[in-house]
């Protein structure tokens, strides 16, 4: 065939061919954009890994985004260690909540850091077609986190110096969601007691007196929060009394925190991830325990101190249809005044 019939051909075979429509088909993606400091990894996945993923499947491409957080682990020689379940869980999570968008910041994830899920719509952000989502909420939807198991609440003197302390330490914890199995640390949760991590002066109790120290008034948080947990069944795995009885909740109740030397822990042990919704509302603080509507299998839970006010011991009995079913010891208390 010489080369004007070869032109020809072609040229019958492009005017076929520009007769039809074509249609281009653009394979959907979500990014995946994760940062440390001034590190930046990231990850894409592709339309039919993300179908598999919104059926439940563990693909390639969330192990990838467990080996990126490995990588961060060697380039920091082991300095740097991020709970790599909880990324892939809310990454799965906001995949399945429609995102295209993810963008995480991995320092919220550092180990015992929220018992590592994200508690702020600004530091961790899925930005799906319509509208924007905070991280936590797509993970509480995905987890099935319908129903409030607890709530407590205590009051504070909104004009004090410690007010900003209590306000700031209620932030940090505000949206944090706890996986099965996972320990839960105030201090780390709270961070450092520094004014780069938004902290002020307010009262501490030093010996017998109070004197000013940056992060007081956080342990009304840390035993708001103690209370919220006993009434939701949960017992700490550590727990300290203050050395004087506190104002702003009963004998037996409170939970101090101090430094890295003490400290207020916890850990999940419903087969379900619980949330924790931390607010001030002027002097008040509230905080409230949430979780899947089978998490205590219809368990109702409540502190119940036995003792003096001085030295008491903390149980929490669970009652089901008005009828007790259970008395835990929870810890003991003792106070100097």
């Amino acid at each position: 065939m010489n080369k004007r019939k070869i032109a020809g051909f072609a040229a019958v075979i492009l005017s076929v061919l520009l007769a039809f429509p074509v249609t281009v088909f653009a394979e959907g993606v979500t990014s995946i954009v994760m940062t440390y400091q001034d590190k930046v990894f990231t990850k894409q996945i592709y339309d039919t890994e993300i179908q598999q993923i919104r059926t439940g499947a563990d693909t390639d491409g969330l192990r990838d985004v467990g080996a990126l957080i490995d990588q961060l682990a060697f380039q920091t020689n082991g300095e740097v260690m991020v709970d790599k379940i909880a990324v892939v869980s809310a990454v799965k999570a906001a995949i399945i909540s429609g995102s295209t968008s993810i963008n995480i910041d991995l320092t919220k994830y550092e180990k015992g850091a929220q018992a590592a899920i994200p508690s702020h719509a600004s530091e961790v952000v899925v930005s799906p077609d319509a509208g924007t989502v905070d991280a936590a909420g797509a993970l509480a939807a995905a987890s099935g986190i319908d129903t409030k198991l607890s709530e407590a609440s205590t009051r504070f003197r909104a004009n004090e110096d410690r007010a900003k302390n209590i306000r700031n330490a209620a932030s940090k914890i505000n949206g944090m969601i706890i996986m099965p199995g996972q320990l839960f640390s105030c201090n780390t949760a709270f961070g450092p007691r520094t004014v780069a991590n938004g902290y002020g002066m307010g009262n501490v109790i030093n010996g017998d007196e109070y004197v000013k120290g940056l992060g007081g008034g956080i342990c009304q948080v840390s035993s708001t929060l103690n209370l919220a947990m006993l009434r939701a069944g949960i017992t700490p795995t550590e727990h300290h009394n203050h050395s004087h009885r506190s104002s702003y909740i009963g004998s037996g109740l409170d939970a101090t925190i101090s430094g890295a030397s003490l400290d207020y822990k916890f850990i999940n042990p419903y087969s379900y991830p619980i949330q924790i919704l931390a607010a001030t509302n002027g002097g008040v603080l509230s905080i409230s325990v949430y979780s899947n509507h089978n998490a205590t299998g219809g368990v109702v839970y409540e502190p119940v101190v036995v003792g003096g006010k001085m030295s008491n011991t903390t149980h929490v009995v669970g009652k089901l249809a008005g009828i007790q079913v259970s008395d835990r010891v929870a810890y003991s208390s003792r106070y100097k005044q």
